[in-house]
């Protein structure tokens, strides 16, 4: 099975995937972008960097062909949780999510798909909070409503693929939050 976790930064994803640790040490942990050596750097210079939202946007898709010929393909019989998947490729995506999704479609990038996807929802409120808390990389630094409008195009993706999602509310408790997450798990 494989289970993405999705949201925007400060979401609380990173504490959900360390909880999930606990809770599955046998299973595979990745990212996306970042789950290989290559990926590592394509993110860092990705966030790190000015580049052009097209550049970003290849250096991504790049990133997940190699994820998934390295990571998702070879272990298909595995348990796997995703800090972020092909879903934020799409949402965090320089142009309308179907267009992005054709770019995905014509390289073969559609063949593994999410069973499961926990979004973490931050209302406007408490995104704003957690944003003054923490300094930005490229990408943060666009802005609260870029943020926002993500969000939105995160829960879009999820529909437009007809994923499994559980959208919870990230602003709750990490352990409440955790507890609910496995509860789900649980019954799939």
């Amino acid at each position: 099975m494989y289970v993405a976790l999705e949201g925007v930064d400060t979401s609380g994803k990173s504490t959900q995937i360390a909880l999930l640790k606990e809770a599955y040490p046998h299973a595979l942990f990745t990212k996306e972008p970042g789950g290989t050596k290559l990926g590592q750097a394509l993110r860092q210079k990705v966030l790190h960097e000015n580049l052009s939202p097209p550049t970003q946007f290849l250096l991504f898709l790049a990133d997940r062909a190699l994820h998934l010929e390295e990571v998702l393909k070879p272990n298909a019989n595995k348990l796997i949780f995703s800090d972020r998947s092909l879903i934020s490729g799409l949402a965090y995506a320089p142009y309308p999510i179907e267009q992005a999704l054709e770019l995905h479609r014509l390289h073969g990038l559609l063949e593994v798909l999410p069973d499961c996807v926990f979004l973490l929802k931050l209302h406007p409120k408490a995104l704003k909070e957690r944003m003054h808390t923490k300094t930005h990389d490229f990408i943060e630094s666009k802005g609260l409503e870029f943020l926002e409008h993500t969000q939105e195009r995160l829960l879009q993706a999820c529909q437009l693929l007809g994923l499994k999602t559980h959208t919870l509310d990230a602003s709750q408790d990490p352990k409440s939050l955790n507890k609910n997450i496995l509860e789900r798990l649980k019954r799939l």
